[in-house]
């Protein structure tokens, strides 16, 4: 768990994740770069794995259900709403 006050980071609690080398490696690279710490690298990198995640999910089930957007009644309200069409 960590908090963050005023883009720093204070641990109340670490713990160690086994990697390769080569990962420990382009984690501190990358980490470098950022002017991060590897922790935030990892911690940014789930986030995008988790939001990856979520809209891989979502397109999914979205083909499996398709939604349509014609018959959508507050689609069509927006539509009518009187303002001309660029």
């Amino acid at each position: 768990m960590r908090l963050r006050v005023q883009e720093r980071t204070l641990w109340s609690m670490a713990t160690t994740v086994r990697v390769s080398e080569q990962t420990r490696a382009r984690a501190a690279a990358l980490a470098a770069r950022r002017g991060s710490s590897i922790g935030d690298v990892v911690d940014d990198a789930l986030e995008a794995l988790e939001t990856a995640e979520f809209w891989r999910k979502t397109q999914e089930a979205l083909r499996r259900h398709p939604v349509e957007l014609d018959e959508d009644p507050v689609w069509e309200l927006s539509v009518a709403d009187g303002l001309d069409r660029e």
